[in-house]
């Protein structure tokens, strides 16, 4: 439980629970809110019940759990009026609405008379949606955007990119808010030993991540073990297509418990992003696995100035990874230079700082 003599308190909606082992979005939101109460503000999360374990969450947080509305994605009457409740309670610093998804948690709260709200869109989604064909999407999650642009006192994003996607329109204040990496989770690696290997984690079933990494099997793999014969693409994480997993040099290991065990295994890393969503997190880790890092523009969106090889371009991957296989000594330094820029640049504390400035700023606080 959190102390009650801490000075700031901020309530935390989301319609999924932070937790430091669940997918990207609940880690990002788990750091977020354990930097919160590093900072000495006090943490009240609100999340759906259901399955999703929220173990890690109560040791930073006092927890509620509010059912869902026959089954969907939306707090039941009961939750609604906890929440609208919670939210015009003038003794919080401020709300935080965790991603759009969570936005009908508050929708219907009343929009003055309790704390100031911040919208952590984390990804704009109108201009992804857009960009990917799907317009009646685009049009309704425009709608959500501009609708939250003109209620709430900010709006977070994860990159400059995104908030560039994000417009001029509302009255909300914008606030960058990048995905960050832990350093306690990202031991240094050791020396690599065995047959040249790149690697590379993710969910495949995402659209995005499955776009990359076929664009990377078909189009620069090829390329590479037609130079380097005995070198191997190793992937983890669920939902690789068979088509995919049974290309010459690719093994595939499904998902894994430790990511320790593919960085032991390979010489650099790819975040082969096509047309993505926001900023992958998958970049900033890679950044700190200590290995050589290969990324799309998109993939890479996040940080652009980290040090690692950013190209679309098919034939610069493959040559790229065809001299780091060459010079593995070469591809060791590479991974170096991202790995000491990420434990500098990319840390929680680091990133989420903009967000306990925006708590710490409550009228009537010092």
């Amino acid at each position: 439980m959190v102390a009650d003599r801490r000075r700031h308190r901020v309530l935390w909606l989301s319609n999924e629970t932070p937790d430091v082992s669940g997918q990207g979005g609940q880690r990002r939101q788990y750091f977020q809110i354990r930097e919160l109460g590093r900072a000495g503000v006090a943490v009240d999360a609100i999340t759906l019940a259901g399955p999703q374990d929220d173990t890690s969450l109560r040791a930073i947080a006092d927890v509620r759990r509010v059912h869902r509305h026959r089954g969907f994605g939306i707090p039941d009457p009961v939750g609604r009026s906890t929440i609208a409740r919670a939210v015009r309670n003038t003794a919080y610093d401020g709300v935080v609405v965790a991603h759009l998804d969570s936005w009908a948690m508050v929708e219907r709260a009343p929009s003055h008379g309790g704390a100031r709200i911040l919208m952590d869109l984390h990804n704009v989604l109108s201009a992804w949606a857009d960009r990917e064909g799907h317009h009646v999407r685009a049009v309704e999650f425009g709608r959500i955007e501009r609708a939250v642009l003109g209620r709430v006192d900010a709006v977070a994003v994860c990159s400059d990119a995104e908030e560039l996607r994000l417009g001029t329109g509302g009255t909300a204040r914008r606030i960058v808010l990048p995905h960050g990496i832990d350093a306690a989770e990202w031991p240094e690696p050791g020396n690599r030993m065995g047959p040249p290997a790149v690697g590379a984690i993710g969910n495949w079933d995402w659209e995005p991540n499955r776009h990359g990494i076929e664009w990377f099997i078909r189009t620069v793999w090829p390329a590479v073990v037609g130079r380097v014969p005995d070198a191997e693409f190793i992937v983890a994480g669920a939902g690789l297509r068979a088509a995919l997993a049974d290309a010459p040099g690719v093994r595939y290991l499904g998902r894994i418990e430790r990511r320790e065990d593919l960085i032991a295994r390979v010489d650099a890393i790819v975040v082969p992003v096509l047309d993505g969503v926001g900023a992958p997190v998958k970049y900033g880790e890679a950044l700190a696995s200590g290995r050589a890092v290969l990324a799309t523009p998109d993939g890479a969106s996040a940080h652009p100035g980290a040090p690692a090889f950013v190209s679309s371009d098919p034939g610069q991957w493959s040559e790229a990874l065809v001299a780091w296989f060459s010079d593995r000594a070469a591809a060791a330094a590479a991974g170096a230079e991202s790995r000491r820029y990420a434990l500098t640049e990319l840390t929680w504390s680091r990133t989420t700082r903009a967000l306990v400035t925006w708590v710490r700023e409550s009228p009537g606080m010092s």
